[in-house]
């Protein structure tokens, strides 16, 4: 008869035991013992679901730096929030500074120069789009101010060259990363990104660190 080990529960299986339950026991038995080896990465981690108390183990070890890292949150990792950078459908994201939550884009274009101020009430919509502002004649832009026209178009222009802008406003090339000139100014087009609150994100904090 088989009997159980006492601290990871694993089961011994016994001579006079059914041949087929043994093999789904040792299956259980190497599964019991993944799911507690220990976890190399090369940094924190940027994907999967983690739990409260999860450890990684660096890889890239030096002085100055830590053994690792363990999970304060349970939740999903992602990657950081990049600017201009650009983002399909279903693509996952955390804030740079950290409050708790993680969302996915659920309208596929480039992210702004400037970081969202993200919503965190659950399922509601960011509009990635900081410091926009709509388009107005006769108005002197800086470098990467940005505008969105005064009919939308689900894009938003950067400008790439600073200027005054003309008496009427231009006709807006809906073309990702194309120009739009408009009298001294040049506009570059992007689509807007858009990202849905989508749960709670893990954290992860080093520890261990190397003297």
């Amino acid at each position: 008869m088989s009997t159980i080990t006492s601290n990871l529960g694993l089961i011994k299986p016994d001579l006079t035991d059914n041949i087929h339950q043994t093999i789904l026991d040792l299956s259980n038995n190497f599964q019991k013992l993944d799911d507690v080896s220990d976890i190399y990465v090369s940094s924190i981690p940027t994907s999967g679901d983690w739990e409260l108390g999860d450890k990684v183990w660096f890889t890239n070890v030096f002085v100055g730096g830590y053994v690792g890292a363990i999970n304060i949150r349970t939740g999903k990792a992602t990657p950081q929030w990049s600017s201009l950078h650009a983002y399909n459908i279903g693509d996952r994201v955390c804030p740079s500074v950290d409050n708790g939550h993680w969302y996915e884009c659920i309208q596929s274009g480039t992210s702004a120069p400037f970081e969202p101020n993200w919503l965190v009430a659950a399922q509601t919509v960011t509009e990635d789009t900081r410091n926009k502002s709509t388009w107005q004649p006769s108005t002197f832009y800086d470098l990467y101010d940005i505008v969105v026209p005064s009919i939308p178009n689900d894009r938003f222009y950067v400008c790439t060259t600073a200027g005054t802008s003309g008496t009427s406003e231009p006709t807006w090339t809906t073309t990702d990363g194309v120009a739009t000139v408009d009298n001294e100014i040049v506009w570059i087009t992007y689509k807007i990104v858009k990202w849905k609150e989508s749960g709670t994100a893990c954290l992860f904090r080093p520890f261990g660190k190397i003297e």
